[in-house]
């Protein structure tokens, strides 16, 4: 069963770049919007689907919680620049959609 999850990952990583990607070239060619947001779809899903699920799981990262129980606070800091860098995946795709 762990086999098969990681042969899962590489394909939804593909779809989620490829669909990045393909997203804001359509956009930027001048392409159609529902075509645009056809292409977009699969990347704001996945990026907001991992954003609210970390959003959610966030104060386990906290010091001294259930994931970081050793109160390091180096933790606590890379799940925050995590927790930001899919908010701005998220964001910058949004922006680029609604120019």
């Amino acid at each position: 069963m762990i086999k098969r999850l990681f042969r899962v990952r590489p394909i939804l990583g593909t779809a989620f770049v490829a669909s990045y990607i393909g997203a804001i070239v359509v956009k930027l060619s001048g392409g159609g919007e529902g075509l645009a947001f056809g292409v977009a779809t699969p990347a704001l899903v996945l990026s907001g689907w991992a954003e609210l699920g970390h959003l959610i799981t966030l104060d386990d990262d906290y010091p001294g919680n259930w994931s970081n129980p050793e109160s390091d606070k180096g933790f606590w800091r890379r799940s925050l620049v995590a927790l930001l860098g899919k908010l701005g995946l998220f964001g910058v795709l949004l922006l680029v959609l609604m120019a």
